[in-house]
């Protein structure tokens, strides 16, 4: 490690050290809400298709509904928090979710799987809008740089253990798997209620709300990459479900398949800064979208066409890259888009438009997995998602030609 490496690593960590209780609080909200999350989601829809032995349809509508009672709530459970105040929100959302995580535990039918998806999903819409707002308010006078890199470290840190962990507990049973996962997320109920402060609420924003909307919606530009987005959200969805499908004809047993999420996320982890830096100094913004959309497509092929257990691991690493371009950059664009007094409601309706293309995505993927099952069938879902990759890219390399989006000063 060089000096000047080692002497940024000191300076970030004496910065560390000086935080408030608040600040570990969150960061340790934040690690354990995200290994409940990913030892859980990523095995569902295995268990659904090869425990349960539900069609690839049937999964593909609930994991729509857990999407869209996150996302597409979110419009409106934001301005929530802010009426009732972020550690009541974030208290709330977690128990919700708990609720729902283990209600997957006991649950024998679809109503029930159904039920515990909507659980699930509203919990996240209320604790997701509130954490990201605590975290805004608790950096008001500090370093929020290193503050939100850390968060993101500590995110992907759990999207690396929590597949490992909830493959393993697989082995024993699934509703260890659930019960784990609800009570992790029960955990930072207490831990939240304890260690955080109750942070005022700010009434003129929450009184303003359809006010904000509507200045939302006169923003005809950014509404039309919102919703391109949403079409590349519909292949983001495709995660949960197209590695599943494969998982079981090319995998030995289920404990494989955490791994297989494992590597995505330690290569998320290895790429995030370093390749989505590169791409934001070298490229345009919707440039980058085309190309991390047509990366998630040609993870798609490469996984829907994997001849063996290693073809898929590429796939899921191609797909992988395509979400390091993705996901920051339309953060990104999204808050330069936005009003900087009315950034939560650009990001809300942005989370409503993901939640549109995420219903798409997956009621859509299922029924294509399910034809699929006919021989001749086969390379349809595969062959789909990349002429869908194909049309959304271009969409955004057009928009490249003839839209500029806001400065990151003038958003700032």
């Amino acid at each position: 490690m060089s000096a000047s490496r080692r002497e940024r690593l000191e300076a970030t960590w004496q910065r560390l050290r000086g935080l408030p209780l608040p600040f570990w609080v969150m960061f340790a909200d934040t690690f354990v809400m995200a290994v409940g999350f990913y030892l859980l989601i990523p095995l569902f829809a295995y268990h659904l298709l090869e425990n349960v032995a539900l069609s690839a349809t049937v999964v593909g509508v609930i994991a729509a509904v857990r999407s869209f009672s996150q996302q597409g709530m979110m419009v409106w459970s934001g301005a929530l928090a802010d009426r009732i105040g972020y550690r009541n929100a974030i208290c709330a959302g977690v128990l919700i979710r708990a609720a729902g995580f283990g209600l997957f535990g006991i649950a024998d039918s679809v109503p029930v799987f159904l039920v515990g998806s909507v659980l699930a999903g509203f919990g996240g819409s209320l604790f997701h809008p509130a954490s990201y707002a605590t975290y805004a308010v608790l950096t008001a006078t500090r370093d929020r740089v290193t503050i939100y890199s850390v968060r993101e470290l500590l995110s992907n840190g759990g999207f690396i253990l929590g597949p490992v962990v909830g493959g393993l507990l697989l082995t024993y049973d699934f509703r260890w798997v659930c019960f784990v996962s609800a009570g992790l997320f029960a955990a930072t109920s207490v831990l939240t209620w304890f260690g955080l402060p109750a942070l005022r609420r700010d009434e003129q924003v929450a009184r303003s709300f359809v006010v904000a909307l509507r200045e939302v919606a006169s923003n005809r530009t950014f509404l039309h990459f919102t919703w391109v987005t949403g079409g590349a959200w519909a292949l983001v969805s495709q995660l949960y479900l197209a590695v599943p499908v494969r998982a079981g004809e090319l995998l030995a047993d289920a404990s494989q398949l955490g791994r297989v999420y494992a590597v995505g996320a330690i290569v998320m982890v290895l790429t995030l800064v370093p390749l989505s830096r590169i791409a934001s100094q070298r490229l345009h913004a919707f440039h980058v979208m085309a190309i991390g959309t047509l990366l998630l497509g040609g993870g798609l092929l490469a996984i829907g066409f994997a001849p063996v257990a290693a073809a898929l691991y590429v796939g899921v690493v191609v797909f992988t890259l395509g979400q390091v371009l993705c996901q920051p950059m339309m953060n990104n664009l999204v808050s330069r888009f936005a009003d900087p007094d009315r950034m939560a409601s650009f990001f809300g309706v942005n989370g409503l438009a993901l939640a549109v293309g995420g219903v798409v995505g997956n009621i859509g993927g299922g029924a294509l997995y399910q034809l699929s099952q006919q021989p001749a069938f086969a390379a349809v879902p595969w062959l789909v998602f990349g002429c869908w990759a194909a049309g959304v890219a271009a969409l955004y390399a057009r928009a490249a030609r003839t839209v500029e989006p806001p400065s990151e000063a003038a958003a700032a």
